[in-house]
């Protein structure tokens, strides 16, 4: 029998909610059918169904040609939604990924007034062309098992930690989303202490920091 976290039916509304926010935010600005058709698949929080925050990140397999990749990213800014944009060719930056990579902050162009970065109306989106041996090596198997692994259960304790770290100074540098992944479905880890405590001693200071640290920006996943 399931034993969901008790703020589960909430915690499964707000990430309905971000998902068909997200939808229409693909569809109104032209960004949905541009990365549709180029091959692009979403990844992650939108499509494991743990959505807490606007983030979205989209993946495509193919051998990366930066000089396509740029005219895909002009393509990004042309729909006049991007008030951020930032272009890395990962294989010329000392990260610890491989890839082309595009990095928004979307909103719609008629807001009326500058949006500061984090702002309700902002999404994120991260966007990555790499070779599929080099997604495999990043992160293809643990994809595969959380994947397995994603009940309503876990996904009801995935959404309230995700929530609840937030705010945390350390989210986006030594703590990333996957780590909650990682703690809800390998290690069986089910509340917020638990995290924390499994965390500090898993990818904290003084840790020997295992497979998931990563160079990449934070990922919404």
């Amino acid at each position: 029998m399931q034993r969901l976290h008790r703020d589960a039916e909430r915690l499964f509304a707000l990430d309905e909610a971000l998902r068909h926010e997200a939808d229409e935010v693909l569809a109104v600005s032209g960004i949905g059918s541009i990365l549709g058709e180029l091959g692009y698949h979403a990844v992650g929080s939108y499509a494991m169904r743990t959505m807490v925050w606007r983030d979205l990140d989209f993946e495509l397999e193919a051998e990366p040609d930066w000089d396509v990749f740029w005219s895909t990213c002009s393509r990004f800014a042309a729909t006049g939604w991007c008030i951020r944009l930032q272009c890395t060719n990962v294989y010329r930056e000392n990260w610890a990924d491989a890839g082309l990579y595009c990095g928004m902050r979307v909103a719609a162009p008629d807001c009326g007034k500058p949006t500061p970065n984090g702002d309700a109306e902002v999404w994120k989106f991260d966007v990555w062309t790499a070779r599929a041996a080099e997604f495999e090596e990043q992160a293809g198997e643990r994809r595969r098992l959380w994947q397995s692994l994603l009940t309503d259960e876990a996904r009801s304790y995935i959404l309230a930690i995700k929530q609840a770290i937030w705010q945390d100074p350390n989210y986006g540098k030594t703590l990333i989303s996957v780590h909650v992944y990682e703690a809800v479905m390998e290690q069986g880890i089910r509340d917020l202490d638990s995290f924390y405590k499994w965390w500090r001693e898993t990818y904290g200071p003084g840790s020997e920091a295992r497979a998931l640290r990563s160079s990449r920006p934070a990922s919404g996943q």
